[in-house]
């Protein structure tokens, strides 16, 4: 079928028919540059689909990807935002550790308190939670706690 970039998220706005997205799905798993998919701002009817298409790869492929995926979380409102979130909580801790570190202190900068409690979620992966510094450690916890619960 091979379509260009713009008609793909087109296909894959979340107002088509079912059939043109499950299209568009199959064209898109066959790129490999998985930057296109991250939150493409022209097209945030995609979203949703472009999550589907990042959260079928595994670790290994999203690996360069985890701070941009990291960047969905900032709302949940976002199409395709809880795949993210459920696919990173999932994924290899030791991949995560860094990125998460980063967008913590970028998030503490930002003051998005929002953004911390999303984040926070990933702590569900217990591996996570060890490996992440001790400051890290506390201010996602206290996020999680008063959020998602224990």
């Amino acid at each position: 079928m091979a379509v260009d970039i713009d008609t793909l998220f087109e296909m894959m706005d979340e107002d088509q028919p079912t059939e043109v997205q499950e299209a568009a799905l199959r064209e898109a798993r066959k790129i490999k540059s998985l930057s296109v998919f991250m939150q493409p701002i022209e097209y945030k009817w995609s979203w949703e689909n472009c999550a589907k298409v990042i959260c079928e790869k595994t670790d290994k492929e999203l690996d360069t990807y985890i701070c941009e995926m990291l960047e969905w979380l900032q709302d949940l409102n976002w199409p395709g935002a809880f795949l993210i979130m459920e696919r990173l909580e999932k994924m290899d801790s030791q991949l995560l550790v860094h990125a998460v570190g980063y967008r913590v202190k970028q998030a503490l900068l930002l003051k998005d308190n929002e953004w911390l409690t999303y984040m926070s979620y990933l702590l569900k992966n217990k591996k996570l939670y060890d490996a992440l510094e001790k400051k890290y450690q506390k201010i996602l916890k206290k996020y999680y706690e008063s959020y998602w619960g224990n």
